[in-house]
């Protein structure tokens, strides 16, 4: 089955990983899955990862807004090429840039869109943002079924005007052969950063955006040390080592040997094994966290802010505070140090297993599959709850 991939752009973030991820899988299906994917905007480091996999990919060349009708051209040529028994559509431009590609077709292949974006208040987004969620909002009736990666996305959405029925939620996916623990992640953090060994290590994996809200979690681990409890800060990300602003003045407050910036890391599956605690402090804007899952799945335990679907995902596995909470934030961090190591090992084990039990890779591609075939067949399945997203059918 020819299943055509239609995102936005390839760079870094989660959505982005996600699609790496399902389509590097379906290529391993024998030929039954033949997946391609096409980037409205020229791929990234994303792009990269695709390419790697073998996965065709091809771009439209967007750019600016002058090359938008050269754009809608390239991807109306793309699919009349590849005629895919589906087209899946990543993100809100790419959403309605399939809308517009195929118009006019005679033929109608179906097309899903898959929702990665998490919106507690429309007016905290861009203006042209809050133009192209509006946009699709409206035209949200036409593709078959809607997907969204949280539960909270879906409620969320569901208030914006986006169409009800025929939707589902698939939560996001991890390879937990690829995450896993490692025995010895530890020893090799601390000696490959010099690390002081007895140092509680908190990472946070994330970009450096106000949404993420680094500063809460450095002003937390700042009242943590205040109060006795020895924490090595480690923040990697897009942009985390060149902060500026508020989280820059937090930052020159911790000790020197206590804290660690890092750009964008591409191994984090050797990278959090070592960690003694993920945290997520991130302030609104969450859907289902890739870096949640992943720590998860490497046995780390993880304390994350009630945004999105984190508090779901962690479970009974880590702690959950309010966002913007420095002082629960600071609570939670010196609770686990407390924990000691064999404390935050049971809470890994528990971690890893959610993991495996209900977001392996395997079971969530798997259930895209199945979405593959019932919107490409005459069987098509009601998958949702119109009256309530968050009863929306888990996938």
């Amino acid at each position: 089955m020819k299943i055509l991939h239609v995102i936005t752009a390839l760079n870094v973030g989660g959505a982005e990983t996600m699609l790496a991820k399902l389509v590097d899988h379906e290529r391993r299906q024998g030929g039954a899955m033949q997946p391609s994917v096409v980037s409205l905007m020229p791929p990234g480091v994303a792009g990269d990862r695709i390419r790697a996999s073998g996965v065709p990919l091809r771009h439209c060349g967007m750019r600016r807004a002058i090359d938008l009708l050269p754009g809608l051209a390239r991807l109306r040529a793309v699919i009349r090429q590849e005629q895919p028994a589906v087209i899946m559509a990543w993100m809100y431009h790419a959403h309605l840039a399939t809308r517009l590609a195929t118009l006019g077709r005679a033929d109608t292949v179906p097309v899903i869109w898959n929702v990665r974006h998490s919106i507690d208040e429309l007016s905290q987004e861009k203006p042209l943002m809050r133009v192209i969620v509006r946009l699709a909002a409206a035209c949200s009736s036409w593709p078959r079924t809607i997907i969204y990666n949280s539960h909270a996305a879906a409620a969320q959405h569901q208030r914006l005007g986006f169409h009800a029925e025929d939707m589902a939620v698939i939560p996001n996916g991890f390879d937990c052969d690829l995450f896993r623990p490692r025995e010895e992640g530890r020893d090799a953090l601390v000696r490959d950063l010099g690390i002081a060994p007895g140092a509680l290590i908190v990472g946070m994996a994330a970009r450096n955006h106000p949404m993420k809200d680094a500063a809460t979690l450095v002003e937390a681990v700042l009242r943590a040390r205040a109060r006795g409890t020895d924490v090595h800060l480690l923040l990697t990300g897009q942009g985390m080592d060149e902060s500026t602003g508020a989280l820059a003045r937090l930052l020159a407050s911790m000790p020197a040997d206590r804290l660690t910036l890092r750009s964008h890391d591409r191994k984090l599956e050797t990278l959090l094994p070592g960690l003694d605690i993920v945290a997520l402090p991130s302030a609104w804007g969450e859907g289902f966290p890739n870096i949640l899952g992943e720590a998860m799945a490497c046995g780390v335990p993880c304390i994350a802010t009630d945004v999105g679907d984190s508090g779901w995902i962690v479970d009974k596995s880590g702690m959950v505070v309010p966002p913007r909470d420095p002082a629960a934030l600071a609570e939670a961090i010196m609770a686990m140090d407390r924990m000691g190591p064999g404390g935050r090992r049971q809470l890994g084990e528990i971690a890893r297993a959610r993991v495996q039990e209900q977001f392996s890779m395997n079971q969530i591609a798997a259930r895209y599959h199945q979405l593959y075939r019932d919107v490409s067949g005459s069987s098509f399945q009601e998958w949702g709850a119109p009256a309530s997203p968050r009863r929306a059918q888990v996938m």
